[in-house]
């Protein structure tokens, strides 16, 4: 990666490429970065400690202690249907957040194969 930006900076210093060209590249560089860092923003609701959850966009501390109190009392979320069981969350907040969150590892919307124990990404983010 710093090969590519030192490429491009050596050609808007020898005015091969406009500087106008090269702030289009480095937007766009910057925009697959972000979009990078948001592909790798899965939580695991079944796992998750209140901090984590909080780094899920819509997620507050309010919210986040709501998930832990229904997971304490309940057990483990068994599918996203689950979440709308907690106050706070109804069909519009779970479809907003279900690309941020998993269920045991496994993203929202996907049954584990039958026979498979269920994983943690806990460790896996950030």
């Amino acid at each position: 990666m710093a090969l590519f930006v030192e490429a491009v900076m050596n050609a808007v210093m020898s005015r091969r490429m406009s500087l106008s060209v090269f702030l289009r590249l480095l937007l766009v560089w910057v925009s697959c970065l972000a979009l990078l860092g948001q592909a790798w923003a899965i939580v695991d609701i079944n796992s998750a400690d209140e901090k984590l959850l909080r780094t899920v966009k819509g997620i507050g501390p309010v919210k986040a202690k709501a998930i832990l109190t229904y997971r304490a009392k309940n057990g483990a979320f068994r599918s996203v249907a689950d979440l709308r069981k907690v106050k706070g969350f109804g069909a519009k907040t779970v479809a907003r957040i279900g690309p941020e969150i998993s269920i045991s590892g496994k993203p929202v919307g996907v049954a584990p194969a039958s026979g498979t124990k269920p994983t943690s990404l806990s460790g896996a983010r950030h």
